[in-house]
């Protein structure tokens, strides 16, 4: 499998004490499947039954990038 692809990176406080640290991924999981990955270093996270990811306007745009150079989907916001 290949390594993830940085789309975004950025900090934020959480507290006065704590500051977290977020990084967005993308990876190619097939010829019509990518992966997106959020890590947050930082804080506790808990364990639920979903998961989601906030995307930043300037990381869709990195990821509309990666998926058509690097992935070939030309058919990407046509």
């Amino acid at each position: 499998m290949e390594e993830p692809i940085v789309i975004g990176k950025d900090k934020f406080r959480i507290s006065e004490d704590e500051t977290a640290r977020r990084e967005l991924r993308v990876m190619k999981v097939h010829d019509d499947v990518i992966q997106i990955q959020e890590e947050v270093h930082g804080i506790i996270a808990l364990v639920g039954a979903s998961s989601s990811v906030n995307i930043k306007k300037d990381e869709l745009r990195n990821l509309i990038k990666v998926v058509k150079e690097q992935f070939g989907w030309t058919d990407i916001c046509e």
